[in-house]
């Protein structure tokens, strides 16, 4: 079984270069959350796909845009569990659409303190989706 873990990344990251679109993720404390999201996972017997890590290695390596896309497409394809922490960020909600088209059970994370969307809280209707609300990151790998 195959888990695919999604957040923010662009908004994230610090962007290095003219012409980049995003940059690198130096900040540990959002590498820590997204740890405890994948150890979570791994306890429940799923193998994982960050691609903040396995794609381009936290902003670490810069891989075109439409090369990125390609990959994260294809990762999702293939995840038995699509995995998200959107905030309000375009990007994973981007990646979530794919994930409900192609039918693949989800799980939203969102702070409690976040305005719960009215896509998210619909998105049951079309795919198995379960939205975790949690106020800490002790809170959030209790639910999980």
């Amino acid at each position: 079984m195959k888990a695919y873990i999604t957040a923010p990344f662009t908004e994230k990251s610090v962007i290095k270069g003219k012409g980049h679109v995003y940059g690198e993720i130096k900040e540990q404390s959002f590498k820590n959350f997204l740890d405890v999201i994948e150890t979570v996972l791994r306890e429940f017997g799923f193998s994982t796909f960050l691609p903040h890590r396995d794609i381009h290695q936290w902003g670490g390596v810069y891989i075109e845009p439409e090369d990125v896309m390609k990959k994260v497409f294809d990762a999702i394809k293939e995840c038995d569990l699509f995995v998200t922490c959107p905030e309000y960020s375009k990007g994973p909600n981007v990646e979530l659409g794919m994930a409900i088209a192609l039918k693949k059970k989800s799980i939203i994370i969102q702070n409690e303190n976040e305005k719960l969307s009215l896509v998210h809280a619909g998105l049951k209707g079309l795919a198995p989706t379960t939205i975790v609300r949690f106020r800490d990151i002790m809170d959030m790998k209790n639910k999980l």
